[in-house]
């Protein structure tokens, strides 16, 4: 199985509307691949913390356009608060996924039964 990376960068977002016009993009582009046959990488440790409700509400809307679709997904956390916030935006949207901050055992998990 192929494994696709995706990597925030440390850049805070400036606005929602920024974020909205980045994930689109974004999304857009994984979309131009057939998921299905590919599992993900979600790599958001150099990411700046973020939970406050506009950000949460949009993360929560956005996400299913980066997670869904693929064989399995993966996320990539620093700190037991990203660890927190991947869980619970994964009960919320319902995409299974591995949360962990260990690259190895993600890379395990997500090439398991190749």
């Amino acid at each position: 199985m192929s494994v696709v990376v995706t990597r925030r960068g440390e850049k805070p977002f400036t606005s929602v509307e920024e974020l909205e016009a980045i994930f689109a993009d974004f999304a857009n582009a994984l979309d131009r691949l057939d998921r299905a046959r590919y599992a993900l990488v979600a790599d958001i440790r150099a990411a700046p913390g973020r939970n406050d409700p506009l950000f949460e509400s949009v993360m929560q809307r956005l996400s299913p356009r980066w997670l869904g679709g693929f064989r399995k997904v993966g996320v990539l956390v620093k700190s037991t608060a990203g660890l927190l916030q991947a869980q619970r935006y994964a009960r919320k949207d319902g995409i299974s996924r591995l949360t962990s901050n260990d690259e190895a055992e993600m890379f395990r998990y997500l090439t398991d039964g190749q």
